[in-house]
């Protein structure tokens, strides 16, 4: 590896000149010797440690994103819409995939403090009763670097959470079915322990009540947001012969897996089964039927999770604690609508 004091031999100058231009400073360097320092980089091929240099001034350009499954779509493109807003910010990111491991996730958060990145976004990395575990959370005290949090309805270690309106989006989504006429809508969910789950559950059983319909009287099921395990449980589901004439899924990925099990056993969407859905991924365009989804804010919230971190939001206030990032009820062909 080509170090510095090489470039400034190459150069005929000192190392300190050759830090000043890489670095732009301090002090200034004549025009000259800037051109016969940059002339000595190229030939040489010289790449600073960006490590090294982030440990010096304590800061870095680099920004951690955990991700609790990276397979899952919506993730997935909330870790995009992070990383769009951090590299249009000069910043790039460091992906933790914890795939539901305390002891992985652990050992990402503890490889981005010691890369000094300039703080840390999590998406979906909590487990049950919405708590970090025994070593992610040991790895988080004390730490330094701000920290966001998605999907969660509480914050800790000083962290900022990022919220969405998941309850008005789950009582527009039922609504929306209730105008077509159906009574018995089935709440398709997660594990109760998370706040999204609850939040959701709220606004389905609101919805209902709204026009006298009783929530406790309808069907509950629940699978992890993934379209396989939801495939499994809704396979049983729709399967059984009081089954419902509709359902609001918490998650595409929930109704990409309730829609396989439904063609499975030979039944039709919207005809046999309504369908309305959470997350908007760009997936759900796509599927046959077309998901109508509750389209989640993702570039905004991806943008807002770098902004808190960077500390700015391009001359505009960062959002006051408890703010919610409204969504949006996009119609296709499952819910009925043609």
């Amino acid at each position: 590896m080509v170090t510095r004091d090489e470039v400034a031999r190459e150069a005929g100058t000192s190392s300190a000149v050759v830090s000043y231009v890489i670095n732009n400073g301090p002090r200034n360097v004549s025009a000259s010797t800037r051109e016969r320092v940059l002339a000595a980089i190229a030939k040489l091929d010289y790449r600073p440690n960006a490590v090294a240099r982030s440990l010096r001034s304590s800061s870095s350009r680099v920004l951690g994103l955990i991700v609790r499954d990276i397979t899952n779509a919506y993730c997935s493109e909330l870790a995009l819409a992070v990383e769009d807003s951090a590299l249009a910010r000069n910043h790039t990111l460091l992906l933790g995939n914890s795939m539901h491991s305390d002891e992985r996730q652990s050992m990402h958060i503890q490889t981005f403090f010691a890369h000094q990145v300039r703080g840390i976004v999590f998406i979906g990395s909590t487990f049950g009763n919405e708590t970090f575990l025994a070593a992610t959370s040991a790895t988080l005290k004390g730490a330094h670097a701000p920290l966001v949090f998605f999907d969660r309805s509480t914050s800790e270690f000083g962290a900022t959470t990022i919220l969405i309106d998941n309850r008005g989006g789950a009582r527009m989504a039922t609504s929306h079915l209730l105008e077509h006429g159906h009574r018995s809508i089935a709440n398709f969910g997660g594990s109760p322990s998370l706040s999204v789950v609850r939040e959701r559950t709220d606004g389905w059983a609101e919805a209902l009540s709204a026009v006298g319909v009783d929530a406790s009287a309808q069907q509950q099921y629940e699978s992890s947001f993934d379209r396989y395990d939801a495939f499994a449980a809704a396979s049983a589901m729709l399967g059984s012969p009081n089954r419902p004439t509709a359902i609001f899924s918490h998650s595409d990925e929930q109704s990409i897996g309730i829609i396989y099990a439904a063609a499975q056993l030979g039944l039709s969407i919207p005809h046999d089964l309504a369908l309305v859905s959470f997350d908007g991924i760009k997936e759900a365009g796509l599927v046959t039927p077309g998901l109508t989804t509750i389209q989640q804010p993702t570039a905004r919230a991806g943008a807002l999770a770098v902004d808190v971190i960077l500390g700015t939001r391009d001359g505009d206030p960062l959002p006051e604690p408890g703010e919610v990032l409204p969504v949006e009820l996009i119609v296709r062909h499952s819910c009925g609508c043609q």
